[in-house]
């Protein structure tokens, strides 16, 4: 026993020998690094010496590892994104043992660190710690990097060795601190990113501001966007370790990738909203979905794998960078001018993010400027966008401006059409005088006043006949001419009241044809009808088509207030009943009394009861003999409308034809009347008379293109010989729509049917059109007729007319005989019909077929 502890003393000291030899060699390697108390700070990449495992080697197996490399670069040590372990170890000269030393390494993206210190080189190590530990202890000072305490009073030779592993990139530049320097380089550092993250923060609630305020999306993803920034550079900077996650490493693993998906997706929602680019390309907002659910999908994704997460990330920042670089470029040649700042600060981003990575993987040295690249890309980008949204703003407001500019122009324009409308609704567009609303409030105005006046309304009936035979423009200058001439006649007068001070206007223009005045009869002395007849009437008008002058004929009423209303309507009603009543009378002038409210009723109670009556069968068709030249053979009859009413008594047939026009009930009526007299012929034929039947057609038969040939067809259907058919038509209906009237009287003149114009010689304007009607009789006027044998001027007009009608091969049909003398007469001058009392009344159907058994 003794003798085997004897051979194995020899043998202990050969295993210590080999180790102090091993140690020894291994130190020869490291190059001594002398600390001196008078220095703060030593920067020792280029002293270390490293060994790269893949996680398996303690540190006894890494200090025999004959792997060692000098690190002869002095460039920071860099592994990029690896799984394996990094060893560094460099040996120190503490020459003084004054102070408390750091071993700082300022990459805080590491996620473990171990430190470990021998003295002299030699096994075991007298001082452990590791990053994690040294964060928890509440005594450590806050750092932005990595700062390991070493045993204080340290002096002498000891060898540092680190052992460090992260799984994302790794980097192990090494320094060494004093406490004291190293608080200062941490307040200095606390300084600029409370600047940076101050900048951030004004943005932030800047732009939350404008989001609330403008209600514009674009601030609000902006606002997220600069949270997202800020919660990546929390990570790469080791603010976030140094404040917020000290003691836990491993949150950055997590943290960076769900950041950076942030950074993709707000990035994608700003650049959509702020560019608007579903108004100005669809394929790049399609490529901006995509990216967008790109990012979305990555963002979960990073909570499972964080390590793959990281890297995929990357690949998807670059290319969200990328593309939004190109849309900016792409807007900006589109015209929009914001793109240009949108453009620079993702140009920003993207060359110091670049350089930052470009560094993580070890392609360009790793130092403090490369370190804080991103930060500083990030920094000009987000003021970059900051002068955008600014510029944002500007365009928004120059843009509100202009549209506010138009807008009051649009409503300059809207309040001039509403004035222009309000013109025009108050005004005559013909006259351009007051029309019925604008003398309604004069007239409600004096009413309210309760003054005395006299509202006058004047007819001129030639200006609408003039419409229809000459036209409708020559006869609006000829009315715009005597309203002028009225309204100066008015103007220079004591009583007229004045409607409109601006022209001034003293006359208002209802429709074409008529027109209004009020007289004040508190200053107003003299008859009042001679009055308005002398001011309104017989004014002289030029019609320069024709070169003629023409004196105007009128029909006036007058309703005065308060005596014969309180209101306009009342007054107006009664006004317009008054004239009704001049015209009918044939009167210039006629006020209102309560003889003409009688009247209107009757007209009224008449116009209700008239189409009772043609169901009734009321209604029936008399008839008037005409006669051949000598009196003695009856050759004809015109069948005339009478209405024998059992409530109203005989109702004059003109009476019946102006209600039934104006009620609109003509068509209804003429249906009547033409069936009445189909059945009336043939009647006739079955009692032996085989004579000619005239038939009266109103003007709105005749501009109606389904009358005529309805009253054609009941011709055929009774079987009645169309050239025993005549259908008269009056000179003055010719005057209305001419062509239409024409038209008509072609298509009864092609069926075989004859035409005769009645009242010939009334008119004044059918001999222009007598040689275009297809006119087979002239039916002189009983007014010539019956003065003609005391009166050369009618005997020369019947003379003139027999003879036209000669030489238009016309027959000719004189009305109104009613003495000897006259028939007489009318034969010698070649008159081939005749028909008047001389011969017989008109009679019912059964009382004229006796009276022509007896002639």
């Amino acid at each position: 026993m003794r003798r085997l502890q004897t051979t194995m003393i020899p043998l202990r000291w050969s295993i210590q020998a080999v180790t102090i030899l091993l140690l020894t060699i291994l130190s020869s390697y490291a190059s001594e690094r002398v600390i001196e108390g008078d220095v703060s700070h030593y920067e020792l990449n280029d002293s270390l010496q490293y060994l790269v495992d893949d996680g398996e080697l303690s540190l006894a197996d890494a200090l025999q590892s004959d792997g060692w490399h000098q690190n002869t670069s002095g460039r920071v040590l860099n592994l990029g994104f690896t799984a394996q372990t990094l060893w560094a170890r460099t040996s120190l000269n503490i020459t003084t043992a004054t102070g408390h030393w750091y071993i700082a390494i300022p990459y805080p993206l590491l996620e473990e660190v171990e430190l470990f210190v021998l003295p002299q080189g030699q096994l075991p190590a007298t001082y452990i710690t590791s990053r994690t530990e040294t964060e928890k202890q509440q005594h450590q000072p806050h750092s932005y990097q990595l700062a390991l305490p070493l045993p204080r009073e340290l002096h002498g030779e000891v060898d540092i060795v680190l052992r460090a592993r992260s799984a994302t990139s790794l980097q192990l530049p090494v320094e060494l601190w004093r406490e004291d320097p190293l608080l200062n380089q941490f307040a200095q550092e606390s300084i600029y990113w409370g600047i940076y993250f101050g900048i951030l923060g004004a943005l932030v609630i800047y732009n939350l501001f404008l989001c609330f305020s403008l209600r514009d999306r674009a601030y609000g993803y902006y606002v997220l966007y600069i949270g997202s920034i800020g919660l990546l550079t929390l990570c790469i900077s080791g603010v976030g370790s140094a404040w917020l996650w000290a003691g836990e490493p491993l949150v950055p693993r997590y943290l960076i990738p769900v950041s950076t998906s942030l950074v993709s997706i707000c990035a994608l929602l700003f650049a959509r909203s702020f560019l608007e680019l579903q108004k100005i390309s669809r394929n790049w907002d399609l490529a901006m979905k995509t990216a967008l659910g790109l990012a979305v999908s990555l963002f979960f994704i990073t909570w499972i794998d964080p390590i793959h997460g990281a890297l995929l990330s990357g690949v998807l920042g670059t290319f969200v960078i990328a593309l939004l670089i190109a849309v900016g470029i792409a807007d900006l040649r589109a015209g929009l001018v914001i793109a240009r700042y949108f453009v620079l600060a993702w140009t920003s981003f993207a060359i110091g993010t670049s350089l930052y990575l470009l560094s993580i993987f070890n392609l360009l040295p790793v130092n403090f400027f490369t370190n804080h690249l991103m930060q500083v890309g990030s920094a000009a980008e987000v003021l970059l966008l900051s002068f955008a949204l600014a510029h944002k703003i500007k365009d928004e407001r120059a843009r509100k401006l202009a549209a506010m500019r138009k807008q009051q122009i649009a409503e300059r324009q809207v309040q001039d059409l509403e004035m222009q409308s309000l013109e025009q609704a108050m005004h005559d567009s013909v006259t351009k005088m007051p029309n019925t609303s604008l003398l309604n409030q004069r007239l409600q105005s004096l009413i309210t006043k309760r003054q005395r006046f006299a509202l006058v309304l004047v007819h001129y009936p030639q200006v609408k006949e003039i419409a229809s035979s000459m036209g409708h423009s020559l006869a609006e200058d000829m009315f715009c001419q005597l309203v002028k001439k009225v309204n100066h006649t008015l103007s220079g007068l004591t009583g007229p009241v004045c409607l409109e001070h601006r022209l001034p206007a003293y006359l208002a223009t209802p429709d074409l044809g008529s027109a209004a005045f009020v007289v004040d009869l508190d200053n107003f002395v003299g008859p009042l009808e001679s009055f308005i007849e002398q001011v309104v009437g017989y004014h002289e008008v030029s019609l320069h088509s024709v070169r003629f002058p023409v004196f105007m004929n009128l029909y006036c009423g007058v309703s005065i207030a308060p005596d014969h209303g309180d209101t306009t309507e009342i007054l107006y009603q009664h006004a317009a009943a008054a004239r009704d009543r001049s015209q009918s009378n044939q009167i210039p002038v006629q006020v209102y009394n309560e003889s003409i409210s009688g009247f209107a009723r009757r007209r009224l109670e008449l116009l209700t009861a008239l189409p009772g009556a043609i169901d009734a069968n009321e209604l029936e068709l008399y008839l008037q003999p005409q006669m051949e030249k000598s009196g003695q053979s009856l050759v004809g009859a015109e069948l005339l409308l009478r209405w024998n009413s059992p409530r109203f008594g005989m109702v004059p047939t003109e009476e019946v034809i102006n209600i039934a026009e104006n009620a609109g009930l003509i068509d209804i009526l003429s249906r009547y009347v033409v069936d009445l007299a189909w059945k009336t012929m043939e009647s006739l034929r079955e009692r032996q008379l085989n004579i000619t039947c005239s038939i009266n057609l109103s003007v709105q038969n005749l501009t109606n293109s389904q009358f005529v040939p309805y009253a054609l067809a009941g011709i055929k259907e009774y079987g009645i010989p169309m050239d025993k058919v005549i259908f008269e038509v009056t000179e003055t209906s010719m005057m209305h729509n001419m062509e239409a009237v024409i038209g008509s009287l072609l298509h009864i003149a092609d069926s075989g049917c004859k035409v005769a114009l009645d009242d010939f010689g009334t008119g004044y304007s059918s001999l222009a059109y007598l040689s275009r009607l297809p006119i087979h009789e002239l039916k002189i006027d009983r007014c010539f007729i019956s003065r003609m044998n005391t009166n050369r001027n009618e005997l020369g007009i019947v003379k003139t007319t027999l003879k036209l009608a000669q030489t238009l091969h016309l027959e000719a049909v004189a009305e109104g005989v009613e003495d000897q003398a006259t028939l007489d007469l009318l034969n010698e001058l070649g008159c081939q019909r005749v028909q008047g009392y001389l011969f017989a009344k008109p009679m019912p159907f059964e009382e004229f077929c006796i009276w022509a058994e007896q002639v």
